[in-house]
């Protein structure tokens, strides 16, 4: 890469000649790159036609600047977020942008206006504090995320082998898939605007299924248990099937005390995490500057509409989960961890005069409370999620399903046991399944690092039309799977769910622990695509309507080769 300074700015030119030009001067030349230091408004080059922003939202999108009708505005450390960086693809090349802390900082992308040419997107970066930035050209998308994880990281980050001294049951997700088995009547219970006498319980449903799934040689798998009662499941879902357990949590949602008056009792009741939560009404809560309440996800009232709860502050939630988990633990012994919804994925500052903090001390909190619980030998997991959080957990739910591509996204989470039909796959082909959408930004820097799996709303069978090309997209990053349904959709799910357990086992219980190295587009069109490991192993995917050979290897449209590291 080279650097050249000018009288109203810099260029930083590839070796091939790509050109990024800035109306900055503050950059100086720092190695293989280019350094920034100061806050405000962060240099960004001018977007031009036929650029590609590499976002990292959840895994990664990827989104052509001609696409005026594509807007994010969001601070980093979310789901829109998930690393301080962007990546501006041109020609072939790569610049990466990378902050060493995105946690006072913020991305902007929206249609120029008034530019004077075609309209086009544009990129703002902008921090409240000061911070690096580091600005480099690279041919391989892999070795800039690499740069990023450095540059971000330089105190390095710990490999998923290193997580399993502390965890040893951890080991047993590689290769793995979650199961996260739901009541027939669930949604009648939580979504209800009535008081009802059903149950919501699933655990007899999990053991049965647990039979099946075992003796159809699903050997490694996950179970989520939701219902405090069902954790009564996990010794034998442990103990005669050798699967992992986790107890799901939440540590975020507070309901206010006059919510119950008019909430189903059966809602209520059924989350057991509800009333932990309530002795922390109004004093826990999370303030926002303005002095009010921070609004939570929303429950059904008896009206029929939807109610904000509030939001537990993080100073308070550290608190409690290192309570409550333990005590937890000791009534179920057999459970393998714990599933913390919400917790890691976002960073916000509280402003109350109770427990304030600040976004910095909220990164760190939420980073040493993680690393305390791994370190209890807890397997530890959450949504979503974001990389400075990423040496306390083992595994994330939902980055392998980017927020803006997830069908009736606001509702995903409410939908997270439906199958999605027709409109789900019309849906999930424009953006969710469309090769030339998606990058592997995450695994690309961290897959070493953490399992990362789909979200439980955009579940791995939730669309059957259309399981042939998730497989793919799971195969292709090595990327485990995450099964969610009602428990009686599993006959009809069942051959589905072996068969895609198998095709994606294949990849991740060989290189599930491994480092991806590199990304390649083998096609123009970009719809035959390649990823590398690090001990050599290679996937392609084929996500076009056309057959496709490679080294004398032919891929049938829709589908995928793996070559392990003694293949070809």
């Amino acid at each position: 890469m080279y650097f050249e300074a000018a009288a109203d700015g810099c260029i930083l030119k590839s070796e091939r000649g790509t050109e990024f030009r800035f109306s900055r001067t503050e950059i100086t030349p720092s190695g293989d790159g280019g350094i920034f230091c100061g806050e405000g408004i962060l240099p960004t080059p001018r977007l031009l036609p036929g650029d590609r922003l590499l976002l990292p939202i959840d895994e990664g999108v990827a989104v052509p600047v001609e696409e005026t009708d594509f807007s994010m505005q969001t601070p980093f450390c979310c789901r829109e977020a998930v690393m301080s960086m962007i990546i501006i693809e041109r020609g072939g090349d790569y610049l990466l942008i990378a902050l060493d802390s995105g946690t006072d900082a913020s991305y902007d992308v929206h249609a120029a206006e008034g530019s004077g040419g075609p309209a086009l997107l544009t990129l703002t970066l902008s921090s409240e504090s000061r911070c690096r930035v580091l600005y480099r050209i690279t041919d391989h998308l892999g070795e800039a995320c690499r740069a990023y994880r450095e540059f971000h990281h330089p105190a390095g980050v710990r490999s998923l082998k290193e997580k399993f001294s502390a965890c040893p049951e951890g080991a047993s997700l590689c290769g793995s898939a979650i199961f996260w088995i739901w009541n027939d009547d669930y949604e009648k219970v939580m979504y209800s605007d009535k008081d009802c006498d059903l149950s919501p319980l699933a655990g007899d449903s999990m053991t049965g299924i647990a039979e099946e799934l075992r003796q159809s040689g699903i050997d490694r798998a996950l179970f989520g248990i939701f219902f405090e009662p069902d954790g009564a499941a996990a010794a034998e879902l442990t103990g005669k099937y050798g699967y992992l357990t986790v107890k799901y949590d939440n540590y975020n949602d507070v309901p206010p005390a006059d919510l119950l008056n008019f909430i189903p009792k059966k809602r209520v009741e059924g989350c057991d995490y509800a009333a932990r939560r309530i002795k922390d009404y109004p004093d826990g809560v999370q303030i926002n500057e303005d002095g009010t309440m921070r609004d939570a996800w929303a429950l059904r009232g008896f009206d029929g509409k939807l109610h904000p709860q509030n939001t537990l502050c993080p100073v308070v939630a550290a608190r409690r989960m290192l309570e409550e988990i333990p005590a937890a633990h000791e009534k179920y012994p057999a459970m393998s961890g714990y599933f913390i919804d919400v917790f890691g994925g976002t960073v916000t500052a509280c402003y109350s005069d109770k427990h304030p903090m600040t976004k910095k001390e909220c990164v760190k909190l939420k980073k040493e409370t993680f690393c305390k619980l791994s370190e209890m030998g807890y397997l530890i997991g959450t949504e979503d999620g974001f990389d400075d959080i990423l040496d306390g957990i083992l595994y994330t739910e939902g980055l392998h399903s980017p927020f803006p591509f997830r069908y009736d996204k606001y509702n995903c989470g409410r939908r997270k046991a439906q199958q999605l039909g027709a409109e789900g796959a019309d849906f999930q082909r424009g953006h969710m399944l469309n090769p030339a959408c998606r990058v592997p930004l995450w695994e690309l820097a961290y897959h070493d690092a953490s399992f990362s799996f789909p979200y439980w709303g955009d579940s791995t069978a939730c669309v059957t039309e259309t399981l042939d090309d998730k497989i793919l997209f799971a195969r292709l990053y090595a990327a485990p799977p995450l099964f969610s349904f009602f428990a009686g959709d599993f006959p009809m799910l069942k051959e589905k769910i072996i068969g895609a357990y198998g095709k994606i086992r294949e990849v991740t219980g060989a290189v599930g622990l491994c480092a991806m190295t590199d990304f390649r587009y083998l096609t123009d069109d970009r719809m035959v695509q390649k990823t590398v490991f690090e001990d050599g192993s290679f996937v392609i995917a084929n996500f076009s309507d056309s057959d496709y050979s490679y080294q004398n290897i032919h891929i049938p449209p829709h589908d995928s080769i793996f070559c392990g590291k003694t293949g070809a």
